[in-house]
């Protein structure tokens, strides 16, 4: 039943990078998450990022399985996030609901507002800039993966 559910989640994944590229200034990333040298050692997944830059909006579908219920390390912060490199800083907070769709596997769809600027820094330099979502066990981020482009 757990393969099933991971199974679905991925096919709705693909679904709404099919449906999101409507708009010609839609970029698309595909975001393979996996853990950190401290993350969740079993933790995986995926993330479908859609920017648009003329909305200043980034859409998303998430799917992690092997992990804890994804938790905001400190109040306020959320559960997943747009990084940059060096420093790690949060640039976008997604603004995850993430829901139960098997056992360890976990959910999230939606849409949130960015400064221009930032999705234009993004767009430029992709390979600056990483996913991650954590987990009450693993505060720093249980997996993460890059936006490479």
């Amino acid at each position: 039943m757990r393969k099933l559910s991971v199974f679905l989640a991925l096919v709705l994944v693909g679904l709404g990078v099919a449906t999101g590229q409507a708009a010609a200034s839609v970029s698309v990333f595909r975001v393979m998450l996996a853990p950190t040298a401290t993350g969740d050692p079993d933790a995986s997944g995926v993330a479908v990022l859609r920017i648009d830059l003329d909305k200043q909006q980034v859409c998303y579908d998430i799917v992690v399985r092997n992990i804890d219920r994804p938790a905001e390390p400190a109040p306020g912060i959320g559960s997943a996030h747009i990084h940059v490199l060096p420093g790690g800083g949060i640039v976008v907070d997604l603004e995850t609901q993430f829901r139960e769709t098997g056992t360890d596997t976990y959910v999230a769809t939606g849409c949130v507002s960015a400064g221009a600027d930032v999705l234009a820094a993004i767009l430029a330099h992709p390979e600056q800039y990483y996913v991650n979502v954590h987990t009450a066990l693993f505060p720093g981020g249980a997996v993460q993966g890059s936006l490479r482009g």
